[in-house]
């Protein structure tokens, strides 16, 4: 019998910003898990979900939304401290002088199409200098753009999870990279970058599920102190990153691919999961992201849009919503 392989639960060469903390949990099996519940689905629960009941079928087959695109490069050479959405969970960040890239993806996936355009050419985004990878999913980790991001910006420095590096390194990848556990951070001169836990899974090809480690990311500028939710369902961790940083300023959270909801609500979460998610951070400001650029769920497309507008306008929303165009710079 093969003995079972053993994956890295931290990285000793980083600092650990949790007390009590030691080291990721591993599942009977040795691989990553949740803190809590666990995320991923099983093929008979896929096949249920693909042959099944489509309640949403015909709106969204008679369903003509689209996104607002403000197509330009000005954001490239502004100096100003931003957060530009460039679409799904991507995102340029202007931070104490630093550019930060989050989760690029560019393109269409195979049997995917991308429903909104880049604001730019994905040519034009140089001069960055880190690269936010928040795990290994197509939709987060696309192969095409990180080899083009990383072609143009070789200095540029990788942060992401346990065991990404050597998917990186398989594409030809060069760039420096960091790899962390959960309440693990970076060494970023100039910044400080923690990577924090998400209730997700992580998988690329049928034999490698939670072989490599998934998580979010709080990012704090002198200023400003910005949490990018990556992908998660709704849980208990949201409600204690106050204790563990002083304010946070803004909350990018997902909240789309919620639908149904008892397939996709342990990997993302609703709008009004989000909601409670960002009041969960005590941030003052929650930015959407995870909506309008694929169709990956059983929802309309419009329908988180339409939600987020309905809880924002019955102050369910305690707080600033700040839906961005894709595009849009938001000053900080």
């Amino acid at each position: 019998m093969c003995a079972k392989k053993k994956y890295i639960t931290s990285n000793p060469d980083l600092p650990i910003i949790k007390t009590g903390w030691t080291q990721n949990p591993m599942d009977n099996a040795g691989l990553y898990r949740n803190l809590y519940e666990r995320s991923e689905r099983d093929f008979k629960d896929l096949f249920k979900w693909q042959f099944g009941e489509k309640p949403h079928k015909a709106e969204k087959k008679t369903e003509s939304f689209a996104h607002t695109v403000i197509s330009n490069n000005t954001f490239l050479s502004n100096k100003n401290e931003g957060i530009i959405w460039l679409g799904h969970a991507s995102f340029l960040i202007h931070c104490n002088g630093l550019r930060i890239l989050t989760d690029p993806i560019f393109w269409a996936m195979p049997g995917l199409k991308r429903l909104t355009a880049m604001p730019c050419l994905p040519t034009e985004l140089v001069d960055i200098d880190i690269i936010l990878l928040s795990h290994n999913h197509r939709d987060h980790a696309d192969e095409r753009s990180m080899k083009l991001v990383c072609q143009q910006n070789p200095k540029a420095t990788i942060l992401t999870g346990l065991q990404i590096g050597n998917l990186l390194r398989s594409w030809g990848i060069q760039n420096p990279i960091q790899e962390a556990g959960w309440y693990q951070q970076y060494h970023t001169p100039g910044i400080r970058i923690s990577y924090l836990p998400a209730k997700h899974w992580n998988r690329r090809f049928l034999w490698d599920l939670n072989t490599m480690l998934w998580g979010s990311f709080m990012i704090e500028g002198t200023k400003n102190t910005i949490f990018f939710g990556a992908d998660s369902g709704y849980d208990a961790h949201f409600t204690e990153l106050p204790s563990l940083f002083e304010k946070i300023d803004i909350s990018i959270l997902g909240c789309g691919a919620y639908k149904p909801e008892w397939f996709m609500s342990t990997s993302h979460k609703s709008p009004i999961e989000a909601v409670q998610a960002f009041h969960d951070t005590k941030a003052h400001t929650f930015i959407p992201m995870h909506i309008g650029t694929f169709d990956l769920s059983d929802e309309p497309l419009s329908e988180p849009f339409r939600l987020l507008k309905k809880y924002e306008a019955e102050s369910v929303v305690q707080g600033k919503l700040r839906v961005l165009d894709i595009g849009e710079t938001m000053v900080l």
